[in-house]
């Protein structure tokens, strides 16, 4: 048998130091770039929504604030609310008592009829007086209304038909005992109970209940 010379090699493949070659350029890739690095497009696009976002919840605040700022100026521009007219027609009910009458009011959004004439729909086709003197009166709580008269509520019993108004901006208790063809002629109430009532509900206060007075 012959016996290879001493010093002599195997001969390598060349598609084995292509390979080679290639693990080396990936590894080099690896080492220079690792995988938590990102492109820097990436990170652009990111921004880019973050931006968006940002100005989408600046939009969203406006709208928050533009709105709450209109129900403020709205409210503003009230001259009744709706817990007021629950007040009043709390206050009504002990105030009846004492005074031995009833009264049917227009709180909830009902209507009343007293001799005849509905409200508030009397108001839109009526004439109506205060003092013997002709008026416009409107059913409304826009303090902005140009009327002579803005009514909130009205209370009729079997005797007297009661009007809680606004009257310069000023609240104004009014009160009849008669409807006529032609028209309703009111007066300024007596009552300072009821007067006193009426105007502690529109500034907020207490109301009481003490008189006897029409």
């Amino acid at each position: 048998m012959k016996h290879m010379k001493k010093g002599s090699r195997w001969p390598v493949n060349p598609v084995v130091w292509v390979i080679v070659a290639l693990l080396v350029i990936l590894g080099g890739y690896k080492f220079f770039y690792p995988s938590h690095v990102e492109p820097e497009h990436t990170t652009a696009r990111q921004s880019s929504s973050t931006k968006v976002i940002d100005v989408e919840e600046g939009s969203s605040s406006a709208k928050k604030a533009t709105t709450k700022k209109h129900k403020h100026k709205s409210s503003k521009d009230k001259l009744w609310t709706k817990k007021q007219d629950a007040k009043l027609a709390a206050f009504i009910s002990d105030w009846q008592q004492t005074m031995g009458q009833s009264y049917t009011g227009t709180n909830s959004g009902s209507s009343v009829t007293f001799q005849g004439v509905t409200l508030p729909d009397y108001l839109s086709t009526g004439t109506v007086y205060v003092n013997q003197q002709p008026v416009t009166m409107k059913w409304t709580t826009n303090k902005k209304d140009g009327s002579d008269y803005q009514v909130v509520a009205a209370y009729a019993g079997t005797q007297y038909l009661y009007l809680f108004t606004f009257h310069q901006q000023t609240p104004e208790v009014l009160v009849t005992s008669q409807a006529a063809s032609d028209g309703v002629n009111f007066k300024v109430t007596e009552n300072a109970q009821l007067v006193n009532g009426f105007q502690n509900i529109v500034n907020g206060q207490r109301e009481s209940t003490n008189s006897s007075q029409q």
